[in-house]
């Protein structure tokens, strides 16, 4: 007879320390590795308004993304970009792609307000430009811990997002990937993350608290332009550029704390239209932040604001 061995985790598995059974009839041994689940099906929910009408569930533009589709656990005969549900409130559809990492290329994947929520499964490693674009209702997205790219425009003009996590295996957040998101009020963006695009969270008028991951090495033109409840900023210590009214129009900022020994290149109205009478962080002995609090047009001295080395 055989003897097979399971493990429910990574770790138990060890082959040179099997538990054999105490049995003279075992003729073969043979164990099974662990291999974790994966799910690979994007998950979304919709709130259904009507049952006279079809409700969208994709757009037409991204025509092979999907290889299947399932309605609140039935699976559909065909794709279809419209469904007519048989009842109003929240239904689950979820999305069997053709390429498990990769969410749509240079399209929106999804245009409706009727999307509210979406699970992005850990199998995705790259999220299309404009994926999202438009999702009025959409307000809770988990992205993947697979992911390294978020596309431009991935989430632009999606009003009711109210937070979101990056994660850390997100290196890049291409341009205006958040651009208008006007319900989102909180935004951790992971350490593995470069680069935050040009436009990437312009005009999020509810933002009260960003948390920069530690690889930032860029924050581009216009990045948290008209974020204008955004009191506070810490700029992580590798930071060396900051783009052009890249925090421009942020009206309530008022503490910026730079853990930068050198200070990161600024340009002209990188600081345009900040709170007057605000405080600039700096490290003791750091260099370079005399460009900052000049007294020019769009500098932080033109609003009397205060350095302090600590």
């Amino acid at each position: 007879m055989k003897y097979i061995t399971l493990f429910e985790t990574a770790e138990a598995y060890n082959a040179a320390t099997l538990d054999l059974p105490n049995v003279s009839l075992v003729e073969e041994t043979m164990s099974v590795g662990y291999k974790p689940w994966v799910e690979t099906k994007l998950v979304c929910k919709y709130n259904v308004t009507s049952t006279s009408s079809p409700t969208a569930l994709r757009t037409n533009y991204e025509q092979n993304i999907f290889k299947s589709m399932e309605v609140d656990g039935v699976m559909l005969d065909e794709l279809v970009t419209k469904y007519t549900f048989d009842t109003t409130g929240e239904h689950i559809v979820k999305y069997e792609l053709y390429d498990e990492t990769k969410l749509g290329n240079q399209a929106p994947v999804f245009n409706n307000d009727n999307l509210i929520e979406c699970v992005i499964p850990d199998s995705v490693t790259s999220m299309g430009q404009y994926a999202f674009q438009s999702c009025g209702g959409l307000t809770n997205v988990t992205i993947g811990n697979s992911i390294t790219s978020i596309g431009n425009g991935a989430f632009n003009g999606c009003r009711g997002l109210t937070s979101i996590t990056i994660p850390d295996s997100v290196t890049n957040i291409g341009n205006s990937a958040f651009f208008n998101c006007t319900s989102l009020t909180s935004c951790t963006i992971g350490s593995g993350v470069t680069s935050i695009g040009n436009g990437a969270f312009e005009n999020c008028s509810s933002l009260t608290s960003v948390t920069i991951g530690s690889g930032v090495t860029s924050i581009g033109d216009g990045a948290f332009s008209s974020c204008r409840n955004l009191t506070s900023i810490i700029i992580p210590n590798n930071v060396t550029s900051i783009g052009d009214g890249a925090f421009s129009g942020c009206s309530s900022l008022t503490s910026i704390v730079s853990n930068v020994t050198t200070a990161p290149a600024i340009q002209n109205s990188t600081f345009n239209g900040v709170k007057a009478n605000g405080t600039l962080t700096v490290p003791q002995g750091s260099t370079g932040y005399d460009t900052w609090m000049s007294t020019g047009d769009y500098y932080l001295g033109k609003y009397n604001w205060t350095k302090i080395e600590q």
